[in-house]
């Protein structure tokens, strides 16, 4: 009667308490969801394309460098944009995996060149069958998907060379009552940067997980009490349900989930601060950075020792983290 599978690991307390004071940023992004640092661009991801889905600014300056990925039908325009922080370098230019679920493509944004001109330069687009839906991250010719399909979390690989399935798709976690529709185990996925291990925090449940490379073996952490029963949960009201985690990030060394503790802050008010959790990938807790602010997003900028996140309100808050990296 629970979604803990594989080994647990009870996390009552943390070995360093850090409390972060930010300063708030002059970067306005009207309808931001979401922060990515990719080289030395901070990108502002819009959802539902307000102006563009994409404001990009410099770390270095902070000054604006454009918007891009327009919304539309059109050959360069997104009815949604989905983006899971993949990104590559060559000698000339910087590339991101970008996908639109409802279009079902896949391209390859030329992020230099967009900036150059000043315009949206697509230097790839692959049309995609609807195997490929859900959260996807990109493993040379092998597109990896993850979706909460109803009351089960499913991952699926597709071999973009081929067009087809690889294999049948995976059960990653799954609700033994079914409650069909009520999307409990809503997941945020974060690949490690070398690929060699994948991590997701939940919504509805006080629990990170820790899969490893073939999703053979799983360590789950459930934070400061056992992980809430799958039960409790379904009978609580969805405005009411408690949001345990909103966002998770990751470097080789170490995973960041943001923890906030909070019924939906999309509904109710929420101005009690957030904690972001460090753990190693063995699942070991390394330190919490108590935050008051009540930030509901978070990216890392390694090569600016620091880390970025907002508000509801949409105010983008810098705290410097360089003691601990």
């Amino acid at each position: 009667q629970n979604i803990m599978i594989g080994k647990n690991i009870l996390i009552k307390e943390f070995p360093q308490e850090i409390n972060l004071t930010g300063g708030k940023l002059d970067i306005t992004s009207i309808g931001v969801n979401a922060l990515y640092v990719v080289d030395t661009f901070l990108i502002c991801h819009k959802f539902y394309g307000l102006d563009d889905f994409f404001d990009i600014y410099s770390t270095n300056t902070l000054q604006s460098l454009g918007k891009f990925l327009s919304p539309g039908r059109g050959p360069n325009e997104f009815l949604s944009v989905a983006y899971e922080g993949q990104y590559y370098k060559d000698s000339l230019n910087t590339y991101l995996r970008i996908k639109d679920g409802s279009l079902m493509k896949l391209v390859l944004f030329n992020l230099t060149e967009s900036i150059r001109q000043q315009k949206t330069i697509l230097d790839s687009c692959i049309y995609l069958s609807n195997d490929c839906i859900g959260d996807s991250f990109i493993f040379g010719d092998t597109l990896v998907s993850i979706v909460n399909s109803s009351y089960n979390h499913i991952l699926s690989t597709y071999d973009l060379k081929k067009d087809s399935l690889l294999q049948s798709p995976i059960i990653m976690l799954s609700d033994p009552f079914k409650n069909v529709g009520a999307y409990l185990l809503n997941m945020g996925n974060c690949l490690r940067p070398d690929h060699k291990k994948f991590a997701s925090m939940m919504l509805y449940f006080n629990q990170i997980n820790i899969f490893s490379p073939q999703f053979t073996d799983v360590i789950t952490l459930s934070i400061y009490k056992p992980t809430v029963p799958i039960k409790e949960v379904s009978l609580i009201e969805e405005r009411d349900r408690t949001w345990y985690f909103s966002d998770i990030a990751a470097t080789n060394l170490y995973i960041y989930a943001l923890y906030i503790n909070h019924p939906s802050p999309y509904i109710h008010e929420f101005e009690k601060g957030v904690e972001i959790l460090q753990f190693d990938w063995e699942g070991t807790p390394i330190r919490k950075f108590i935050i008051t602010d009540n930030i509901i997003n978070f990216i890392l900028d390694i090569p600016k020792k620091c880390i970025y996140g907002f508000k509801m309100n949409e105010e983008i808050y810098k705290y410097d983290i360089s003691d601990y990296l």
